[in-house]
């Protein structure tokens, strides 16, 4: 998590130096699954039981989320031939 998104107009800002992790992924020749950026709906779900994809479907969060998963997909699909 290097970014965060504000609840309030939406701009994501990057809060941290970004793009550790791909440094370290391509050093480790690995691929990168992405960021989540830092969102505090994401606790607030979490601690009521509810998952946050489920809740914020449309969200630039979610979506992240989302693309992680097809990434995870499309490398087990792969690993299956």
């Amino acid at each position: 998590m290097s970014s965060f998104i504000c609840p309030h107009c939406g701009k994501k800002s990057d809060i941290f130096e970004s793009g550790g992790g791909q440094k370290i992924a391509e050093e480790l020749d690995i691929a990168f699954l992405g960021s989540i950026p830092i969102d505090q709906r994401i606790c607030e779900d979490a601690d009521k039981g509810k998952p946050f994809i489920v809740e914020h479907l449309n969200s630039a969060t979610s979506e992240s989320f989302m693309e992680i998963v097809r990434k995870i997909e499309d490398f087990l699909k792969e690993k299956k031939k």
